[in-house]
């Protein structure tokens, strides 16, 4: 569940996402829970095969998944 699928940002440098992943939870403190670890957004696409981050360049962006609700 490491890879999340590419999105592409618009003129402006905006993207919108709204994913859901299955067999991932969110909250709970289960092994393999995502809360609390980091995302990162690459300046380019993954080619998916390359190991560890897919030949997708360079970071642009990173930030930590929250529960808020």
């Amino acid at each position: 569940a490491g890879d999340m699928n590419n999105l592409a940002a618009n003129a402006d440098g905006v993207a919108t996402v709204n994913a859901h992943l299955e067999g991932v939870p969110l909250g709970g403190g289960a092994v393999n829970d995502v809360a609390g670890r980091a995302l990162i957004v690459h300046a380019a696409a993954d080619d998916y095969a390359s190991q560890p981050a897919g030949n997708a360049g360079a970071r642009v962006a990173c930030g930590i998944i929250k529960v808020t609700q």
